[in-house]
């Protein structure tokens, strides 16, 4: 069966539930780019990716409030989050995304309650007075490395031809 579609179970549960179904371009044909870090981004510390392009969406991973030269975490609770947005908009950049082609936010703290309103703080220093993209702030039992907040983000910038 050399011509059957690979479809795992992952892809049908992704269809089910609505969410995108991530396969490699030899599979599909398809122009995803992974985003490579530059000077004004983090360098991944594991298995994983700053972003990827798919065609006029960027999905930008799981950004923390880490220097990106020493890839240690900042100081302060203020300057971390700060750092967490700046990352992730970094690495939008480096896709040729700004901050006003932002479609979706997942902010991820270890407190609501106390971070949230740090968050909303940060996120209008750098906004202004909006318009804001969706967001969503979700608190998880514990981040890596005992961090206090996480950000993912998806913008819509489309390649310039």
């Amino acid at each position: 069966m050399k011509n059957k579609p690979h479809f795992t179970v992952a892809a049908a549960a992704a269809l089910i539930v609505g969410l995108p179904i991530a396969a490699s371009a030899a599979e599909t044909g398809s122009a995803v780019q992974i985003i490579a870090p530059t000077d004004k981004t983090i360098t991944p510390s594991g298995t994983w990716s700053i972003g990827a392009r798919a065609g006029d969406f960027v999905f930008i991973g799981g950004m923390r409030g880490t220097d990106r030269v020493t890839g240690k975490m900042v100081d302060g609770d203020e300057a971390r989050v700060r750092r967490m947005f700046d990352n992730m908009l970094a690495a939008a950049e480096a896709a040729g995304a700004t901050k006003a082609d932002a479609v979706r936010l997942t902010v991820f703290v270890t407190d609501v309650a106390k971070y949230r309103p740090l968050v909303n703080k940060v996120q209008k220093d750098i906004w202004g007075d909006g318009p804001y993209p969706p967001r969503t702030v979700l608190q998880v039992p514990a981040l890596d490395q005992g961090d206090i907040a996480e950000i993912d983000g998806t913008f819509y910038a489309p390649v310039k031809k």
